[in-house]
C-alpha cells in the first residue's frame, strides 16, 4: 500500500536543528512574512490553516495579521513545542495546535479561508508533502479561498564548476604524494550516479534556463503530478565545460496587496533548500550559442518516491537515470557546504572582501583610539 503523505520524513522534523536552519533562512522566512503581513485584507477576520506548521512562525504571523482563527497543523512531535511557543506569546486564544496529519485534521467550522504551507522539498517534489496539501484543499478551502504558495515552478540550467571538478576528481592524482587515481571510476559511479544537494553559484550557470514544470496550487490535481515529461532546450551562453545540470524552484506568494516570487536559484544566494546538481560522469565541452536538447521525465512511485531521467540528444548524447529518489537520497558534500558558508570558495565575491577589509580597518581604528585616549588620560 502507498504510504501516508510525508510519513517517511516526520521523524526528522522532531529535531530543533532542522527548524533552526529553516527559520534562519531569511530568503524563505522574509518572503512568507511579507506575503502574510503585507496582505492584511486576506487575513483579517479569516480562518487560516497552517499545514506542516513546525514551530508555528507562519501561524504567529497570521494571527498578527488579524486572522480570526489559525489551525496550526503538525504531525511531528515538535508540535508540542509549538504549542508552548504559542502560549508563551499569549496567542492560544487565536492559534490552535492540531497534532495530526493533514488528511486527518478536523476543522470545526468545516472550512478555511486561507491555507499556508511550505510543502516544497529538494527537486521541488521530493518531500512528497503536496498530495496531503491538495487533499486538505479539496476538503476545506472555500471557493475563491487563498493558498500560499499559489504557483510553483521547477527550473534547470547547465552548470560549470572547474574548481569542484579539481577538488573531487583531480584531488586523487596526488594524495599526500601518492597516486590514488584508480579510485576515480568508483567515485564517479557512486557520487555522480544520482542528483545531489549543493549550494551553487550564479557564475556557474552557463545556459539559459528551462522551465520543467509549472503548477497552479488552486486547481492542480494529484493525477497531474504523477508524471512530468517535458522537452528541454537550453542555449549555452559562453564557451565552457558542462559539469552537470542544476535544478531549482520558485513559488508565488501572492495576495490582494502584495505578491512576490520566492526564488531558490543560484542567483538568490543562501537558502535552506540550496539547489540540486546532477553531475556528468564525463564533462562535455560546449561553445557559446550551442543548444542542448533533450527530455526530462519525473515519475512518482507508489511509495511516494521519484524516478528521474534526463536524456540529452544534441549536441552530444547522454542518458542519466536515478530511481526511487527522496530526501533520504539527497547527498550533500559537507566540505562543500563549509566552503560556501565560510566564503572560502575560490570565486569569493569581491563584496565579501570589502566587508572583511572594513572590519579589519574598524578593529585597527578602535585599537588606535583606545591607545591614544589612554595616553591622554581619558
Amino acid at each position: 500500500p502507498a504510504p501516508r503523505h510525508g510519513m517517511a520524513q516526520l521523524d526528522g522534523y522532531d529535531y530543533s536543528i532542522i527548524h533552526e536552519e529553516i527559520l534562519k533562512d531569511r530568503t524563505r522566512t522574509e518572503a512568507y512574512k511579507s506575503a502574510i503581513l503585507d496582505n492584511p485584507d486576506a487575513f483579517v477576520g479569516k480562518i487560516v490553516a497552517d499545514l506542516g506548521c513546525g514551530l508555528g512562525l507562519m501561524s504567529l504571523f497570521a494571527a498578527r495579521a488579524g486572522a480570526k482563527k489559525v489551525y496550526c497543523i503538525e504531525a511531528a512531535e515538535i508540535a508540542d513545542v509549538a504549542r508552548d511557543i504559542v502560549r508563551a506569546n499569549g496567542l492560544e486564544g487565536t492559534i490552535e495546535i492540531v497534532k495530526t496529519l493533514y488528511e486527518d485534521a478536523f476543522i470545526p467550522e468545516g472550512y478555511v479561508d486561507v491555507i499556508i504551507s511550505e510543502w516544497m522539498g529538494f527537486f521541488l517534489f521530493f518531500e512528497d508533502m503536496l498530495p496531503g496539501v491538495l487533499d486538505f484543499r479539496d476538503k476545506y478551502l472555500v471557493p475563491g479561498g487563498r493558498i500560499l504558495p499559489s504557483k510553483a515552478r521547477l527550473w534547470s540550467s547547465y552548470y560549470e564548476d572547474e574548481h569542484w571538478y579539481e577538488s573531487r576528481i583531480r584531488y586523487w592524482e596526488n594524495v599526500y604524494g601518492f597516486n590514488y587515481t584508480t579510485i576515480v571510476n568508483k567515485v564517479k559511479s557512486e557520487q555522480f550516479r544520482v542528483p545531489q544537494r549543493q549550494h551553487l553559484r550564479s557564475n556557474g550557470m552557463i545556459s539559459t534556463q528551462t522551465r520543467l514544470a509549472e503548477i497552479d496550487l488552486r486547481s492542480v490535481r494529484q493525477d497531474d503530478l504523477e508524471r512530468i515529461f517535458v522537452s528541454a532546450k537550453n542555449k549555452i551562453t559562453r564557451n565552457a565545460t558542462i559539469h552537470g545540470i542544476c535544478f531549482w524552484f520558485d513559488v508565488l506568494l501572492d495576495g490582494p496587496q502584495h505578491q512576490q516570487w520566492l526564488d531558490t536559484s543560484p542567483r538568490s544566494g543562501y537558502n535552506s533548500w540550496s539547489q540540486v546538481i546532477w553531475y556528468f560522469i564525463d564533462p562535455q565541452k560546449v561553445r557559446k550559442d550551442d543548444v542542448v536538447e533533450g527530455f526530462f521525465t519525473m515519475l512518482r512511485t507508489e511509495k511516494g518516491e521519484f524516478d528521474v531521467t534526463m536524456e540529452i540528444l544534441k549536441p552530444f548524447k547522454m542518458t542519466m537515470e536515478a530511481w526511487e529518489q527522496s530526501p533520504n537520497t539527497m547527498y550533500q558534500d559537507l566540505y562543500e557546504r563549509l566552503e560556501y558558508e565560510n566564503a572560502i570558495y575560490r570565486n569569493r565575491p569581491s563584496s565579501d572582501y570589502a566587508v572583511m577589509l572594513l572590519r579589519v580597518l574598524v578593529s585597527i581604528l578602535t585599537l588606535f583610539l583606545g591607545g591614544w585616549l589612554g595616553r591622554k588620560g581619558f
